[in-house]
């Protein structure tokens, strides 16, 4: 690192924060480094420096973006703040277009397709940045599952993920299935993928003990082995299909040993209500239309989790937020990475889910498909042996078999979860992967 190119402004943040802690340990961590890179915008010296400036700006503040640009360009700021600024705004406007080499746009949106169009439309003899569309689902085909569907269409989303896609200069995304997707869509041919990564010195990733993992656990559930799942309400149909798989394994193994928990589902959801004026509002959906309601006590022909499997043998769990949603994984002994439709949308998703039960000292069970499948073919001959036997599930009834084998083989389960977690721990490390970033940049703009 090359200090004496850095801003006074940027070395006072690198010796208060970058040398004396780790970088973007918990949510107070975020609340400085957004506004650090918020303010950068008013501490630029253009006259006297000389290093491209990567902006990067989201639609929609969630854990994608979490994963996709906030944790990767702080450490690039971390590691190579010499090379580049590194700017986030909520407010693209078009001054800002002529000091600027690389929009980093994450997630479609109206103002991302808007500043599409004017860097097209750019005067002759103008710095005119390069566009780059960092995504990591397959946005403008959701299924008809999806509970998001129905507005993502009526608000253009899909049209304007594929316009982002189609007019970027290059495409940044997750793993082989988007790349070959992308490919056929962006008019350079050019997508390049960079794995999601995570910065596990983040508090919530933090090791525990056997005891301590035990401590955690619903008083219902210790003692027990815990076969846990973690995620939102877009997975609902998943949980619906689940429950035949919880049916299964409860009839061969004893109920009183196992304990099931489903984390992340809303005590209160929120719809929108039109009032007679027009105007739209949120208000909290009545309590027996919740999705956890419904899943628990069941609703139309769905027959719920409770009646079916015993009240005390399952627990539902409310949302946790991204700088302690990894919290969930502490609970559990086996880890739920299920899918019920084999579709497109399914199979551009990337291995979180697989990943974040092994970093937590879990065993993870999945869906052999999409992100999970070209996970496990990427694993190491001995590692995936044991995956292809005991993990990864081609069918419902094979997901169940993988459940039942880990919780009657506890000691294979310890040994295992512990080979597996410090693999993710190794391979997918922030420090290590964000370097393909870098080298992507450093030969676009350096």
């Amino acid at each position: 690192m090359d200090f004496s190119k850095l801003t006074a402004f940027e070395r006072q943040f690198y010796e208060k924060v970058v040398e004396s802690s780790d970088l973007y340990r918990n949510e107070e961590d975020e609340n400085f480094l957004h506004w650090f890179f918020t303010e950068m915008w008013n501490n630029l010296d253009y006259k006297t420096e000389n290093r491209p400036v990567i902006v990067f700006s989201t639609p929609s503040k969630t854990g994608t973006d979490f994963f996709r640009l906030r944790i990767p360009l702080y450490n690039l700021f971390k590691h190579h703040a010499d090379k580049f600024y590194i700017i986030f705004t909520d407010n693209f406007n078009l001054n800002m277009i002529k000091f600027t080499d690389i929009i980093v746009q994450h997630r479609a949106g109206d103002l991302h397709v808007y500043l599409n169009d004017v860097i097209n439309m750019w005067p002759k003899g103008f710095n005119k940045p390069l566009i780059q569309h960092d995504v990591d689902d397959k946005e403008f085909s959701l299924p008809d599952s999806h509970p998001l569907k129905e507005a993502w269409i009526k608000h253009g989303k899909d049209k304007m993920s594929i316009k982002q896609l189609t007019h970027a200069d290059f495409v940044t995304t997750t793993g082989m299935t988007l790349k070959r997707t992308f490919g056929n869509l962006n008019k350079s041919n050019k997508v390049y993928i960079v794995p999601n990564a995570f910065q596990w010195k983040n508090d919530q990733w933090r090791n525990l003990s056997k005891e301590e993992k035990e401590s955690t656990k619903p008083d219902l559930a210790k003692g027990k082995a815990t076969i846990g799942w973690a995620g939102l309400t877009s997975h609902f149909p998943d949980l619906m299909k689940m429950l035949d798989i919880f049916k299964k394994v409860q009839g061969k193994v004893d109920k009183d040993l196992i304990h099931f928990i489903l984390s992340g589902m809303p005590v209160t959801d929120i719809m929108h209500q039109k009032l007679p004026d027009g105007r739209i509002v949120d208000v909290p959906t009545p309590q027996h239309l919740t999705y956890k309601y419904k899943l628990m006590n069941g609703f139309d022909k769905f027959p719920g989790y409770l009646p079916t499997l015993g009240s005390e043998s399952c627990t539902f769990q409310d949302v946790k937020g991204l700088f302690n949603y990894g919290e969930f994984y502490d609970q559990y002994d086996i880890n739920l990475a299920y899918l019920a439709e084999k579709s497109g949308f399914n199979k551009s998703k990337s291995a979180i889910k697989v990943i974040e039960g092994f970093k937590k000292g879990a065993i993870s069970v999945w869906t052999q498909f999409g992100g999970y499948e070209e996970f496990c073919s990427n694993l190491p001959d001995e590692l995936r042996s044991v995956a292809l036997k005991h993990m990864a599930a081609e069918n419902d009834d094979q997901f169940a078999e993988n459940i039942v084998y880990w919780v009657n083989n506890k000691d294979e389960r310890e040994k295992w979860s512990k080979i597996f977690k410090d693999y993710v721990t190794e391979v997918f490390d922030i420090e290590k992967v964000n370097e393909k970033r870098y080298d992507l940049y450093a030969k676009t703009i350096i």
